[in-house]
């Protein structure tokens, strides 16, 4: 994104960003019940930035290779290099991202944390619900994930005080295009994890 995109440059920190989990996850199988607690919330704080990178691909208007209705697309190789870097970026680490919602179900599995199935599906649930709600104050809020930090109380009051019909459908139908990706490409995989 930084050396070949002519646009998107900001990619570069959203794939960043939606990478954070995945390293964080790669962690979570090397340390004790009480470390696996506070990488699990680090987890949490950056998880959300998996999926938000499905709704980059809006920026795809800017492209001149698109010219609307009924029209023919244009052949500007550098634009669909610009398409190639952003959808493959978006692909790989949204889907990639969205994969350790496993691989932290499995380790609190194998550390008694979820006894019961229920559990698990409460799990799974929670973490798209609350991330849902994260890539709503991102994208319409302009919130990051670091704002927690730089600005604690302003992004708290945003994030859990200030609600709308709209937030809460829109809420509603990512956390189903979330499930919705879960099941279909990590479905095999978080089948065989919930019946183990």
């Amino acid at each position: 994104m930084i050396f070949f995109a002519e646009m998107y440059h900001f990619m570069a920190l959203n794939v960043l960003l939606a990478y954070t989990p995945l390293e964080i996850s790669f962690h979570l199988k090397k340390v004790q019940k009480r470390m696996f607690y506070l990488l699990g919330m680090f987890w949490l704080l950056f998880y959300p930035n998996a999926p938000y990178l499905f709704t980059d691909f809006f920026h795809l208007e800017q492209l001149t290779i698109y010219q609307g209705m009924n029209q023919i697309f244009g052949q500007a190789l550098s634009d669909w290099v610009s398409f190639s870097l952003l959808t493959v970026g978006i692909c790989v680490y949204g889907f990639l991202g969205m994969a350790t919602v496993f691989t932290v179900l499995n380790e609190s599995i194998q550390r008694n944390i979820f006894i019961k199935k229920w559990q698990e599906f409460i799990f799974i649930l929670l973490i798209n619900v609350l991330s849902s709600l994260a890539i709503f104050v991102g994208r319409f809020n302009r919130l990051h994930s670091v704002y927690v930090f730089t600005k604690p109380i302003q992004t708290v009051k945003i994030i859990f005080f200030d609600w709308s019909l709209n937030k809460m459908l829109f809420i509603l139908l990512l956390t189903i295009v979330q499930i919705m990706f879960l099941a279909a490409i990590f479905g095999l995989k978080g089948l065989k994890l919930i019946e183990d």
